[in-house]
């Protein structure tokens, strides 16, 4: 029905008596999505439970060739995290500042030529082994904890030594360690000490140290295999996985991370809060959106514009009767009535009352006859309400409420050549209501206007 107006008042209590349908919509909604989320979990995990071994779908060929690619993928991986953590892929190989040391090893009480061998041969190897063989590691943490949580500390150092008895460490310094020269000093010379005590003929003496600058094409070419490591077995796994069958493509992933970003998250199953608060949401918001979509369809409320856009009548105004108890009944009808919906503040039965007195006057009508299309309570209220009126103007209303059925009441109504409809909003007769307007015209029978006739019921 179009002009439908509706107070807000009479709106927000409409909306608080559908409170238990708005609350219904939440929680079946909420319980909706986690039964929802519950058994899509259920499926994945029992999926991922009963998943079977790819392995035994690939010959003994594609097989060995995707464990070649995973094994590639792997390199790959510590490569990467090499790369990442190594401090000398860190340094600058064309502007590499070292510090050197470099000692004198001898051995007392023998000769020349079998000092040089016994030194070559033990001592200087052992000095070499402590540093090659990264020995000095364990000695530098126990000096320094911060040492422990860098696994490549060791590539930072070096050394070499010759037959003549001289023996070098040297130290890449990089700002990430900037004690590091000095303390690997400490434990190296530490260490020579201890060598020293167990063999009372040998001595080792620092020569000079030294801090150069130098182009190191040892760092240089690491550095640059490295990457050119990375990038052929990023390559190597790319290639074969793209000409992989399904079947090693699934195998590949289920023994790497590889697209892990991709793969679904196995979740347990359970309550999810997240989809319950979801559902509680979207459950609120439909059941307001029905609240509306009921309230839109019901016909208890209409405006007075109603009744002459859907019958073409001079429109008299409607009347509002009592509908369902609440609370709030009498405040509510009384605040309708007294609405601007009617020009001169009055109730709508006694505005009706006296626009037909006058227009019955000014014509010279002692006489009315009443046409409906129902017989309801709420219809024989407004006609009684009008007829009380009308006797103020010595109008006498012709009681032909069933009209629609009575056959001597048709007859009263030709008799009396004029009347008025009073027809019910909600639940009226709008087909018989067209026949009694058709019979009225066939008959020479004036309709003056219509009285609509509305409950109160929000």
């Amino acid at each position: 029905m179009s002009g439908r107006r509706i107070s807000v008042r009479s709106l927000g209590y409409y909306m608080l008596k559908k409170l238990w349908l708005i609350l219904l919509c939440m929680l079946a909604l909420g319980f909706l999505l986690v039964g929802y989320k519950y058994l899509k979990d259920k499926k994945n995990q029992e999926d991922a439970e009963n998943q079977e071994d790819t392995s035994v779908n690939l010959s003994a060929t594609d097989l060995n060739d995707a464990k070649n690619a995973v094994i590639q993928y792997r390199y790959a991986k510590q490569m990467e995290k090499y790369l990442k953590e190594s401090p000398l892929m860190k340094v600058d190989a064309s502007k590499e500042k070292q510090t050197v040391v470099e000692y004198r090893i001898k051995l007392t009480g023998v000769d020349e030529v079998t000092s040089t061998g016994t030194l070559e041969n033990s001592y200087l190897q052992l000095l070499r082994a402590y540093i090659n063989d990264s020995v000095f590691v364990g000695d530098l943490q126990a000096l320094n904890a911060e040492y422990s949580e860098h696994a490549y500390i060791k590539e930072l150092v070096w050394c070499n030594n010759t037959n003549g008895g001289e023996y070098t460490v040297g130290v890449i310094e990089t700002d990430a360690f900037p004690t590091l020269a000095k303390d690997l000093r400490t434990v190296v010379e530490a260490y020579m000490d201890q060598l020293m005590k167990e063999d009372v003929r040998l001595k080792i003496t620092p020569v000079k140290e030294n801090t150069v600058v130098v182009y190191d094409s040892s760092t240089d070419t690491n550095q640059k295999a490295a990457y050119s490591s990375l990038i052929s077995f990023r390559k190597n796994y790319s290639t074969a996985y793209t000409n992989f069958s399904a079947a090693q493509q699934t195998y590949f992933r289920d023994k790497t991370d590889f697209m892990a970003d991709e793969k679904e998250k196995i979740q347990k199953p359970g309550f999810s809060k997240r989809y319950f608060v979801i559902g509680l949401a979207g459950g609120g918001i439909l059941g307001i959106c029905l609240c509306f979509i009921f309230l839109y369809l019901s016909l208890k409320h209409a405006s007075p514009a109603d009744y002459s856009d859907n019958l073409g009548l001079r429109n008299l105004g409607i009347v509002f009767v009592d509908g369902k108890k609440h609370p709030y009944r009498d405040m509510l009808v009384k605040k309708e009535l007294k609405s601007s919906l009617f020009e001169n503040g009055e109730e709508s039965a006694a505005y009706a009352g006296v626009r037909l007195g006058a227009y019955c006057k000014k014509h010279d009508i002692r006489e009315l006859a009443v046409l409906c299309s129902v017989n309801k309570d709420c219809v024989s209220k407004a006609v009684e309400e009008l007829k009380k009126e009308l006797k103020k103007s010595d109008v006498e209303l012709l009681l032909t409420e069933k009209v629609g059925t009575d056959s001597e009441a048709l007859k009263k109504l030709v008799e009396a050549q004029y009347c008025i409809l009073v027809e019910q909003l909600y639940g009226g007769n709008r087909q018989k209501a067209s026949e009694l307007l058709q019979f009225c015209r066939e008959n020479e029978v004036e309709v003056i206007g219509a009285l609509g006739v509305a409950q109160l019921t929000l």
